[in-house]
């Protein structure tokens, strides 16, 4: 799909990549419950940063089919990254609950970044051929624009968790435990329906 420069192919897929971010309501659920766990924009970033060094190598490894290329595999990782969000949601109500702060945390959201890679890597198959031209130039304009997708969405919900924050605590609990139950509940539905193609 893509021809000509370097250049040419790097814009064409950094606006690939936040188009992934912002259409896919998945990925976009998980960053919202990143971000409803993170105690301060320091530790927010961090997940962020470490969701993508997580999702790097694996977007990389599924585009040249380093990965099981069995039936079951694209709707197991789909499964996956829905539960993911109920698992990231959980997570997020029981720091907001003791309003703590945790670095592991870094670290599971690294190695959930890899489950997500996975996703990134099979729409991207999609659009580039592995034989394309400029191909590592797509690569990593595309994982570029995923993260400006991921902070576009931060700077859009980090302010309003703010503004929460400052209200009575109540009014952030309730907002809170809302959202990370409607994200929960919508997650659960995915699951339920991937899970179900595994096996088809």
């Amino acid at each position: 799909h893509v021809a000509g420069s370097a250049v040419a192919a790097a814009s064409t897929f950094v606006i690939e990549g936040v188009r992934h971010i912002l259409e896919g309501l998945d990925h976009v659920l998980f960053v919202i419950c990143m971000i409803l766990g993170a105690a301060t924009l320091r530790s927010l970033i961090a997940r962020v940063t470490g969701f993508t060094l997580g999702h790097t190598v694996t977007l990389v490894l599924g585009f040249f089919g380093l990965a099981p290329r069995g039936a079951w595999f694209i709707p197991a990782v789909e499964t996956l990254i829905a539960l993911s969000i109920i698992l990231a949601a959980v997570d997020a109500v029981a720091r907001s609950a003791n309003k703590r702060s945790n670095g592991s945390v870094v670290v599971v959201t690294s190695l959930i970044g890899v489950l997500h890679g996975f996703g990134f890597s099979f729409m991207l198959q999609n659009i580039l051929k592995v034989d394309a031209p400029n191909v590592w130039q797509s690569l990593l304009a595309f994982n570029i624009g995923v993260e400006i997708g991921q902070l576009l969405v931060v700077a859009a919900v980090w302010p309003l968790v703010l503004i929460l924050r400052s209200r009575p605590a109540p009014v952030w609990r309730i907002a809170s435990l809302t959202t990370a139950a409607a994200a929960s509940a919508v997650a659960a539905s995915w699951a339920i329906e991937r899970a179900g193609s595994i096996f088809a």
